[in-house]
């Protein structure tokens, strides 16, 4: 018993040893999923989100970096700036771009034949459309005569040709839908939309005037049909945006009888941007307007326009603050891409200039921002991205590189207090961890700390044959099972001292596909707040 006493107390420890605490912390953090917010302040900021993220696109496992672009139909006459997509019942879609000069068929790659249709101004409107006999691709400016192409034959419509419209004049009409198997016309400058009989391609259009019911008075400026369950099933609306931010919605199936066609009511949803201003998302409609990207269906529930509701909800400063600096200008537009998942809004700066896009992901609804396409339009063809810049189209969202030259990739991580505002911290590594699929590329890493926003400078390059020598390249490299382990160190305690910091990732290149999967952050806590 003695020998068992003297043992226990061998193994008793003389006292608790208190001063030993974790002086080093490996914390890891996703990619920015969650995408660009310019909305939350910094300090509020979920990890996941991004202060910047500049063609880093939020897919739903990995932040990667957007396709590049290559040139596709040359040679045009004029700066294209309306993509229009032609889709029989069968054999081959088309594709046709609009300039000041011409009506261009840029189906295929390369040097475009000559004009199919006179165009004096590049910016229409479409529809595809079929009578029962012919599938039609129908487009309108409110300067030209409309155009039918039927797939073979391109007419300028007027009251004497085949097909022919009548009971205004053709040039007047500036925006073109379908609505139940009827073609509605709007008329430019108006509040007046104009109609054919159900299933006809041609004859004589009828006026229906909303002077009466926009009380904010204006023009038309963009109309589609919308489909929306209200709560007895599904049924479609016919939608008709004004230039004061009303839409006006019908339901039924014939204007000319007040029994089969009704008004819903008259919502005010914003200020639109452009003709084109709405955007089938799914089952709903997007409204471009001067307070972000709106669902329809969201849009019209409230007597004021609700930031929350809006899709652009994120990024609502950013939004709003192009929308008034830029709002006039042509080239606003949402393009949704299937193959991406994708909603890509294009947001000019100057016309036949600087274009920017923000681009969400329809999935998780997160957003970054797309730099390097001056796009004026988009367009989807064959599941492929095309959009036009000058007298070119490119298709988008392809290979590496824009056209030859570098793409740049930017992001910056939400500011991360790591579980603790109360004490400082020093930050001694930042490791963004990426997949990449080439052997070597360009990149800087960074962090900022407390709220500072200092630009990277410099470049640096890393190559896989130094993969296993530590202190070869900048910043000492290596390579991880899961793919490229890029490391900053510090060695002066000013730039790397804080309560919280943000980890930043530029890379440059026109060769590689770059995953960014997450990052790793190696920090030492110093002492109390104060």
């Amino acid at each position: 018993r003695a020998s068992r006493e003297l043992e226990r107390a061998v193994r008793q420890p003389l006292r608790q040893n208190n001063t030993q605490v974790r002086t080093c912390s490996v914390v890891s953090v996703p990619a920015p999923l969650g995408g660009w917010n310019s909305r939350s302040g910094l300090a509020e900021m979920k990890p996941n989100q991004a202060v910047a993220l500049e063609n880093w696109f939020p897919s739903t496992a990995y932040c990667e970096g957007r396709g590049g672009t290559s040139s596709h139909a040359t040679a045009m006459t004029g700066n294209g700036k309306t993509l229009a997509v032609y889709t029989p019942l069968s054999g081959t879609s088309k594709m046709f771009c609009f300039t000041a000069s011409g009506m261009y068929d840029v189906s295929s790659a390369g040097a475009v034949a000559a004009s199919k249709a006179t165009s004096t101004s590049g910016k229409w409107q479409y529809v595809n459309f079929g009578d029962g006999t012919n599938n039609y691709l129908i487009c309108v400016n409110g300067t030209d005569k409309p155009v039918y192409f039927n797939g073979t034959t391109y007419v300028m419509v007027d009251n004497a040709t085949s097909p022919a419209l009548t009971g205004i004049t053709t040039t007047e009409l500036i925006h073109v839908f379908v609505f139940k198997g009827r073609l509605i016309f709007i008329q430019k400058a108006t509040l007046s939309f104009w109609y054919l009989a159900a299933g006809a391609a041609g004859g004589a259009l009828t006026e229906f005037d909303l002077s009466t019911e926009a009380v904010k008075g204006g023009y038309i400026v963009a109309a589609a049909s919308w489909t929306l369950d209200a709560g007895t099933g599904l049924d479609d609306y016919a939608v008709f945006v004004t230039s004061e931010g009303e839409a006006i919605v019908y339901q039924g199936t014939n204007p000319s009888s007040a029994a089969s066609w009704a008004k819903i009511g008259t919502y005010n949803v914003g200020r639109p941007l452009g003709r084109r201003c709405l955007t089938r998302y799914g089952g709903d409609l997007v409204v471009l307007t001067e307070s972000g990207a709106f669902p329809l269906s969201k849009a019209i529930l409230t007597a004021a326009v609700s930031y929350e509701n809006a899709l652009s909800y994120n990024i609502e400063p950013t939004f709003v603050e192009s929308a008034r600096s830029s709002g006039t200008i042509f080239g606003w537009e949402a393009t949704v891409y299937p193959a991406h998942s994708a909603m890509i809004v294009n947001v000019p700066q100057a016309e036949d200039g600087v274009h920017t896009q923000y681009v969400m992901n329809t999935i998780t609804k997160a957003w970054c921002k797309f730099t390097g396409w001056d796009a004026e339009c988009f367009a989807v063809f064959n599941g492929d991205l095309y959009y036009a810049d000058g007298t070119v189209v490119y298709k988008a969202w392809t290979g590496y590189s824009d056209a030859g030259t570098n793409i740049t990739l930017y992001g910056k991580q939400a500011f991360n207090y790591f579980g603790d505002k109360g004490r400082t911290k020093h930050f001694d590594m930042f490791q963004p961890v990426m997949a990449v699929n080439g052997s070597s590329f360009s990149y800087l890493t960074d962090i900022d700390v407390d709220f500072r926003d200092n630009e990277i400078t410099g470049v640096a390059t890393f190559n896989v044959a130094n993969r296993a020598v530590w202190d070869v390249d900048v910043w000492d490299e290596c390579l991880w099972a899961a793919g490229l382990e890029v490391v900053k160190e510090w060695t002066s305690p000013a730039e790397n001292v804080g309560y919280c910091a943000a980890g930043k990732l530029k890379i440059t290149t026109n060769t590689l596909q770059v995953q960014w999967m997450s990052s790793n952050m190696m920090y030492r806590v110093g002492g109390p707040l104060g």
